[in-house]
């Protein structure tokens, strides 16, 4: 069937009169269901008459769709509406020491395309230039996605920001120091957002939890690279005096331990991120869990994964004391942490001084939650404009 042509949604008169639309296409959006004129208007105090308007334009733009019919007690069935997800999609895409990882989603973050790129360690000077542009149209086009229709890429980096200089001024895993992003930002061609990885997958996992109705008090503990975290307390982001907070991979835990990357010794990045597989190993994630599981339990990949555990532990145990929330566990590390979940939480408990059950340490509801989050950066702000 043939895509219907999408028209620009019309200004309004005034603010008060778009404010009235973004309300109704809110409500559209947040509905698990399609809804009906009269479910609208009772919810929103809102006149039908208005309802119906504002439908109209909504269904001309292309930004909802008429949906499946209601059910109903008696007489004809009103017909429901809901948001069309596919008008525009947006990309999340992640810079590591090693990879390129391209997410896009469409506006209700449902998964349209995912792919890791790997690149050497002296490609990451690109960044200013070309490369990331270049395997981005690349994913677009291997995964038949229209650009016309992107509404703009959001990308992470595990760094520490400034805002008002617009630079990033620490990446440690990157080996990047007052990397400046504007230039960036603006050969881009497209809206473009660069943020901090864990940041972004802390929000996500706010969102995620705010749908489920779970509770928005977390610490967020990103296991990728290098390891990272954000802070919720109510749903906020505690960020500190210096937005440095959640930097929980260069908390020590060893004096004049392993060197991490930050130049300083015993870090828990030094001790549990991805690196210390590839450094060790000189292999990838992927070959390390691989030659592990044939190891049956005994074995030098096998010793050194449970000893990233144990000290794993000590780091979850530190932040429970710190912040006394649910721990989430996140980043591309957890894909390969379900089968040492009972170890890890038993681990915790025999650590934690108060022998509580560590029923608080999660896992988070996505291991893409980075690049989701920063595909949702776009997507809000889609939806504020309506």
């Amino acid at each position: 069937m043939k895509e219907k042509k999408q028209h620009k949604l019309k200004p309004t008169a005034t603010e008060r009169r778009r404010l009235t639309r973004n309300s109704i296409y809110r409500f559209i959006y947040s509905s698990a269901e399609p809804v009906s004129k009269q479910e609208i208007a009772d919810a929103l105090d809102v006149s039908l008459p208005t309802v119906h308007q504002n439908i109209s334009e909504l269904l001309e733009a292309g930004y909802i769709r008429a949906g499946e019919v209601k059910k109903s007690t008696g007489g004809r069935p009103p017909l429901g509406y809901e948001a069309n997800p596919d008008i525009r999609y947006t990309v999340g895409a992640a810079v590591t020491s090693n990879h390129f990882r391209f997410w896009a989603g469409n506006l209700k973050q449902e998964e349209l395309g995912f792919k890791s790129v790997r690149i050497p360690n002296a490609q990451l000077d690109e960044i200013k230039g070309d490369a990331l542009k270049r395997e981005m149209d690349i994913f677009l086009e291997e995964s038949g996605l229209d650009p016309a229709k992107l509404l703009g890429v959001g990308i992470t980096i595990p760094g520490v920001f400034d805002s008002e200089s617009e630079q990033i001024v620490l990446s440690p895993t990157l080996k990047m120091k007052n990397f400046n992003i504007s230039d960036f930002v603006k050969e881009a061609g497209i809206p473009t957002a660069i943020m901090n990885d864990s940041s972004c997958a802390g929000y996500e996992e706010r969102r995620m939890r705010q749908l489920s109705g779970q509770s928005l008090d977390f610490v967020y503990l990103l296991l990728e690279n290098g390891i990272g975290g954000a802070i919720f307390m109510d749903g906020k982001q505690i960020r500190g005096k210096n937005g440095r907070s959640g930097e929980f991979g260069h908390m020590r835990i060893v004096p004049d331990g392993r060197v991490c990357n930050c130049g300083q010794r015993g870090c828990l990045e030094a001790y549990c991120s991805a690196f210390r597989i590839t450094r060790d190993f000189g292999i990838s994630v992927e070959q390390f869990f691989d030659e592990m599981e044939k190891e049956q339990g005994k074995g030098p990949k096998t010793a050194l994964f449970y000893d990233m555990l144990r000290y794993l532990s000590i780091g979850i145990v530190n932040l429970r004391m710190a912040f006394d929330c649910e721990i989430v566990l996140g980043g591309f590390m957890t894909e390969f942490l379900g089968p040492f979940m009972d170890f890890l939480r038993t681990e915790v408990k025999r650590l934690d001084p108060f022998g509580a059950d560590a029923d608080y340490l999660k896992i988070a509801a996505s291991p893409k939650a980075s690049l989701q989050g920063a595909a949702w950066y776009h997507v809000g702000k889609f939806i504020n404009q309506i």
